[in-house]
């Protein structure tokens, strides 16, 4: 260490043509620990920092976590993307469970009242027997309309009977709810994703500004004119 520092010393003396101590050399070290220090700090910090990008694709995952990950004290918005995304999960599968059991309810209710299974059939069978009370009523109004595309076969598979109005439109009225909240199904996912996105892009927003305005420092042993020496540069961005 001393042989370092004696070395340093002539050094010293032959750049600057400056005398100095084994003294004025170890204050010299102190203070640049000391001017550095700042600057150490801010790269380990800078090193810690979230990452946008990882921000981002958490926040696609699971809305929310791109926020809690960039800083898990101070993440409000993202507490709402994710209850936001709770609301539509949870009404996306009540919404599909209610379908499912209207739809199980009106098959029944076609094969127990109006003699026909309902398994396998185009939609426009199940519309069919939700209008007319029965195949011969329906065949005739495809023959006066010219529809004759639209006709179905005077077979078992295809016969039903309704065993009053009431009960038809009993079916129609499950029929209609069914197709009206599996409608509704696209729109919560299209929901969801644009909740993804949108949690996503705040959560790369607030990890990339934690990265921003924090000094940076540059070293140089050749100062702005060519000449041998040591070049400190401090930029702040605000």
């Amino acid at each position: 260490m001393i042989k370092a520092t004696n070395k340093l010393i002539k050094e010293i003396h032959s750049t600057f043509g400056v005398e100095c101590s084994m003294f004025d050399v170890q204050k010299l070290l102190a203070l640049t620990i000391i001017c550095l220090f700042p600057f150490i700090t801010v790269a380990q910090t800078q090193d810690n920092l979230p990452s946008p990008r990882g921000a981002f694709l958490r926040s696609l995952v699971m809305p929310g976590w791109g926020h809690y990950y960039a800083d898990n004290t101070d993440w409000n918005r993202g507490k709402y993307h994710l209850a936001g995304e709770a609301v539509l999960v949870l009404s996306y599968f009540g919404l599909d469970a209610r379908a499912n059991t209207l739809e199980n309810d009106f098959y029944t209710l076609a094969q127990s009242k109006a003699g026909t299974d309902l398994s396998n059939k185009s939609r426009d069978y199940l519309i069919a027997i939700g209008n007319y009370d029965n195949l011969e009523e329906y065949n005739q109004a495809q023959l006066r309309t010219r529809n004759w595309n639209r006709l179905y076969d005077d077979t078992p598979e295809f016969r039903w009977s309704w065993e009053s109005a009431d009960l038809r439109n009993q079916y129609r009225d499950a029929r209609e709810q069914v197709d009206g909240n599996r409608s509704q199904l696209p729109t919560l996912l299209s929901l969801m994703v644009v909740n993804r996105l949108v949690s996503g892009i705040s959560a790369f927003v607030k990890a990339r500004d934690m990265g921003e305005n924090l000094p940076e420092a540059s070293f140089s042993y050749v100062n702005q004119f060519g000449q041998r020496g040591v070049t400190a540069n401090l930029r702040f961005d605000f």
